[in-house]
């Protein structure tokens, strides 16, 4: 059973969303070195295949895209004193 590295996914009568991976097996009754390509739902250890290291790669850059439109960078405001202007001090109120 070798995958090909086609996948897709579907949903359950729950909603739940199912990875499916194509791999290929040997037919019962053909001729030698014929193979058939079905379609099961994925395993744990199949996400570990070379196959479907392109699905795991996408998912780490969508994520990476994803923050990085919500962490900004961080610049330094410049200090009053370093700038020249006085600030007056805080008046007590009583």
């Amino acid at each position: 059973m070798a995958l090909t590295g086609r996948f897709w996914f579907r949903r359950t009568w729950t909603g739940k969303l199912v990875l499916l991976v194509e791999d290929e097996n040997r037919r019962w009754f053909g001729r030698r070195g014929a193979m058939k390509q079905r379609w099961r739902d994925a395993k744990l250890l199949d996400l570990a295949e070379p196959e479907l290291q392109a699905l795991v790669n996408l998912e780490r850059s969508r994520r990476s895209e994803r923050l990085s439109g919500l962490v900004r960078p961080l610049h330094a405001v410049p200090s009053p004193a370093a700038s020249g202007i006085t600030v007056p001090p805080p008046k007590n109120v009583a």
